[in-house]
């Protein structure tokens, strides 16, 4: 169905190498890392690939930052993961850990990974309230074996998608 990737017959052509990052660029915004990684795989030559990353750098076309937050963004508003799904999801991207940090620390805020949560609790066909309580404090007073399966099954569901226990204990706790 796709063609293969085929290595360049011209591994120390700037050129060429520049035409290429700017074809990928215009696919779909990439990473530094990804830029990098597509254009070994192309076969160019080290210092070739970092003249290249650092003109598009000095373009403004990369910018690792500013990637970062339009990603986050556009995650909190269409995915369903929480803090360390979203990081798991930046890393595969190849950003670096402390740009990775900042923006989330700077961009999830508790309250944003809660309304993700209920979202999620929501598409599972479960309210908030119906697990007990008004999300203040305590739930239930009384054990109940259903309901506690039941919040077992909703509490490792969102662990899998990523969401911090502290969430997790305000939305079904």
């Amino acid at each position: 169905m796709f063609k293969r990737l085929s290595k360049t017959k011209e591994p120390d052509n700037a050129a060429s190498a520049y035409d290429y990052a700017v074809f990928l660029l215009s696919l779909r915004l990439r990473t530094v890392g990804e830029m990098r990684d597509k254009m070994q795989q192309r076969g160019y030559s080290p210092e070739i690939i970092v003249q290249t990353l650092e003109e598009l750098h000095r373009q403004r076309y990369l910018d690792d930052g500013r990637y970062a937050e339009v990603f986050l963004e556009n995650v909190k508003a269409y995915k369903d993961l929480g803090y360390y799904g979203i990081k798991k999801k930046f890393l595969a991207k190849r950003l670096p850990v402390k740009l990775v940090e900042k923006v989330l620390n700077e961009g999830l805020s508790l309250n944003d990974e809660l309304v993700i949560a209920e979202r999620v609790l929501k598409k599972a066909g479960y309210k908030a309230k119906a697990l007990g309580g008004d999300g203040d404090g305590p739930r239930y007073n009384t054990y109940d074996e259903k309901l506690s399966k039941q919040k077992q099954k909703l509490a490792q569901k969102l662990k899998s998608r990523g969401f911090r226990g502290e969430v997790i204990a305000k939305l079904i706790y």
